[in-house]
């Protein structure tokens, strides 16, 4: 028979607390990435909108609509505009006022910047409509903060799990893997970016 191997000596104490405080950042990138990945998604999505604002409104779509209500009553321009308004089926609720421009052209506003304009004397005219984006609308409130109030400390928080997410990942990993290995090119690629940019932009 061959002898029992004998036991592999304890770790050293130093060791053993750096694989403990490894685990524990591995836990907390974990679960806190748990928490945030719902935000990390809308903010991503918002901030792919958002950057783009130039060339599209993120927040709204704007159209369009023509109309042929017949011509309009003689009257004074409150009952021209009460007519329109009775004719086009618009919301009364969502009325702003009413302005004749000339004495053909009748604009009545609406909420959200909306707009009838027609021809009294024809009943042609235009509706300008203009509709929230569905998810995006909410989705930009969010990342904007237009919520203000008890929203400013859920961003706060989020934010505050973003930088933890950033330094666990940077700092569970050891050897060739981590920071002082091949993470510091990694670090130093994503920081030379924004640092690229920016000396770009400002010199």
């Amino acid at each position: 028979m061959t002898a029992p191997e004998a036991p592999a000596p304890p770790a050293p104490r130093r060791a053993r607390e750096g694989i403990m405080w490894r685990k524990w950042l591995r836990i907390f990138h974990r679960d806190i990435g748990y928490v945030a990945v719902a935000l990390i998604i809308a903010y991503g999505v918002s901030g792919l909108a958002v950057n783009h604002i130039e060339d599209w409104n993120p927040n709204y779509t704007f159209a369009e609509r023509g109309f042929d209500i017949g011509p309009l009553p003689a009257g004074d321009p409150a009952a021209l505009a009460d007519a329109a308004i009775t004719r086009l089926r618009l919301d009364r609720a969502s009325v702003r006022g009413h302005f004749l421009e000339t004495a053909r052209e009748l604009r009545v506003f609406l909420t959200d910047g909306q707009e009838a304009r027609l021809d009294v004397t024809t009943g042609k005219g235009k509706l300008k409509l203009v509709a929230r984006r569905p998810v995006l609308f909410q989705l930009n409130a969010l990342h904007l903060n237009n919520l203000k109030g008890a929203w400013t400390y859920v961003a706060d928080a989020f934010a505050v799990a973003l930088i933890i997410l950033a330094l666990t990942g940077m700092t569970m990993m050891k050897g060739d893997r981590g920071l002082l290995g091949r993470g510091k090119y990694f670090v130093l690629a994503g920081l030379a970016v924004p640092v690229g940019f920016i000396a770009y932009a400002f010199a």
